[in-house]
């Protein structure tokens, strides 16, 4: 073996558009992000998680994919930003693709996968106004339309828009596809949270990777000179789209006036993820605000006034980099706090005290001012969390569990082991051992854990986290999920199922550490739940039981094409 062999580069640098092709004019070459490079990346591209799939379901044609290890195309990282040429459009899906997953993993301490599957991306799917994820083929399928005739707004007039050349677009419905991957029953209507959860959390996924783009926050920083809660492309979605439809103005912002009457009187999920994805960002911009109080001191000396004109390139660079590194310590927060959330029924404020505690678990002593910006945040929109008698951190936080026997310890052995060594399991414990072990355990201890014992107990997900805490240590923990359902005992419900459940926290050695249960014979929630229903049925009987969007509907043949992908 030759002693000058070079091992393959970790990272691949990608071209895209910054934000959509309407906000990359001025910009030739849009700009470059940096991924995990997949040795042995097929065209498509086609790599271990992701796979694109280019077929036109209009005009019933696949197109030549891109071949991303192409020596021509490697040289120049990538091809350049275009609207022209469906291999870019492919370019584009993968890339903001991989570097969303790369989030959910770094914060998560695990490699995301999707049972067995890859992630299908469809860049032209349909003709139409919409993207969305489907769940049955485990596919993001993109639309595309021409922009409206009347108010086009910064387009032409009928020009071909594409949602997969829109970065928050794509990292929207990914983030759907992960959200569903994670806790597949947070697509259930038991509570006017749970789809709008769905929405503000894709949202929010999609606003803090602005800020991982040099150029787009550096320009955003200077035109508002330090001011992030100015409406700029920083804290807009999917502008073009917004644009193409007539509307006026980009899809949605992370910019609204604190109103806790809008949280008692929103329903409609879109629009109550808002008020969410404004509390996040709030809590942001006040810890943003802290980090860079001594650059503002100096740059004012000590006045708290800049003075007229432009910023200095130095002050901009430095206030980028401060408002960089906490965009994505709030990502990173939002995101692992999952791990700490219920695996069913989920509430706006179930998410905030998975927040707190999360992250007060990994970093009690450095997230501190963080953390209570956030809650700040929260109260200011009438976001409290039940069961809590204060806004203090302590009584935010989940209780840690009673004491409870170990579980099994050799299967959490055997767990540890395996995701150590791939780093890319996810053990859906529904068959052999691993189910009888976990539904075994359950059943001993059901009433501590806010189980059942009467009612079947399926665990419904098992997996080891690796992360360092704020010393400087390896934590290796492992989170269980467990759920149950009672359809005949509530016939209000009228068919729709009560599902109750818990999030089991443990240590590596079996101790549990945390319990995050949603019981089944909670009459607070059951009552909460049954009058959500009769609204919706108030308004439309259809409702509780009808898909959360009008998606468009594919074709039979496309169909069959993009299952047939899903299994080769």
């Amino acid at each position: 073996m030759s002693p000058h062999l070079i091992d393959p580069p970790l990272r691949r640098p990608l071209k895209i558009f910054a934000l959509d092709p309407m906000r990359s004019r001025g910009a030739p070459g849009g700009l470059s992000v940096d991924i995990a490079n997949e040795v042995g990346l097929q065209p498509g591209p086609c790599g271990e998680r992701v796979r694109v799939v280019d077929y036109d379901g209009v005009q019933k044609r696949f197109y030549e994919p891109v071949d991303l290890d192409d020596p021509a195309i490697l040289m120049q990282g990538g091809l350049d930003p275009t609207e022209s040429d469906p291999r870019f459009h492919q370019q584009m899906v993968y890339a903001v693709t991989m570097r969303t997953l790369e989030n959910f993993d770094r914060a998560l301490g695990r490699k995301i996968t999707f049972r067995g599957d890859k992630l299908l991306l469809v860049p032209h799917a349909f003709v139409g106004p919409n993207a969305f994820f489907e769940p049955n083929l485990k596919a993001v399928c993109f639309g595309y339309f021409p922009a409206d005739t009347e108010r086009p707004g910064e387009n032409i007039p009928g020009q071909p828009i594409f949602t997969c050349l829109s970065h928050d677009i794509i990292a929207h419905e990914v983030t759907h596809a992960l959200v569903h991957r994670m806790r597949q029953r947070f697509g259930e209507r038991t509570n006017p949270d749970v789809l709008a959860f769905h929405e503000a959390f894709s949202d929010i996924v999609a606003i803090f990777q602005h800020f991982s783009f040099p150029s787009v926050l550096r320009d955003a920083i200077r035109k508002s000179r330090g001011n992030l809660r100015r409406r700029t492309d920083l804290v807009d979605l999917a502008a073009q789209f917004g644009h193409a439809t007539g509307r006026g103005e980009s899809l949605r912002t992370a910019i609204t006036k604190p109103d806790p009457q809008l949280y008692l009187s929103t329903t409609e999920s879109h629009a109550r993820g808002s008020i969410l994805v404004a509390a996040v960002f709030a809590g942001f911009f006040a810890a943003y605000q802290r980090r860079v109080e001594d650059l503002m001191r100096l740059a004012t000396g000590g006045s708290g006034v800049l003075p007229r004109g432009e910023l200095s390139p130095d002050l901009v660079d430095r206030l980028a980099r401060e408002a960089a590194a906490s965009a994505q310590s709030t990502l990173t927060m939002c995101i692992r706090a999952f791990e700490y959330l219920p695996p069913v029924d989920v509430t706006f404020g179930d998410f905030l005290r998975a927040l707190v505690t999360a992250d007060h678990d990994l970093q009690a002593e450095a997230g501190a001012v963080e953390r209570n910006m956030m809650v700040d945040a929260f109260r200011e929109r009438g976001i409290y969390a039940t069961g809590v008698g204060s806004l203090a951190e302590a009584a935010l936080c989940w209780p840690p569990a009673p004491d409870i026997p170990l579980m099994p310890t050799e299967f959490i052995r055997q767990q540890v082991l395996s995701d150590a060594n791939q780093l890319d399991r996810y053990a859906r414990a529904t068959q052999g051992a691993a189910a009888g072990a976990l539904s075994g355990w359950a059943k001993q201890n059901a009433e501590v854990l806010g189980l059942d014992p009467t009612e079947k107990i399926d665990p419904d997900g098992f997996h080891a986290t690796f992360r360092v805490a704020q010393t400087g240590e390896l934590r290796v923990e492992v989170v269980a999920q467990f759920v149950q359902d009672r359809r005949d005992d509530v016939p209000e419900l009228r068919g729709m199922p009560l599902r109750g459940g818990a999030t089991v926290v443990a240590s590596a050695d079996g101790r549990v550490r945390f319990v995050i249960a949603k019981p089944l014979d909670d009459r607070e929630r059951v009552d909460r739940q049954l009058g959500y229903v009769r609204r919706l049925d108030a308004g439309d009987p259809a409702a509780p039981w009808a898909k959360k969007d009008e998606q468009p509907k594919l074709s039979g043949q496309m169909l069959r094409l993009l299952h047939g992908a899903a299994r080769s």
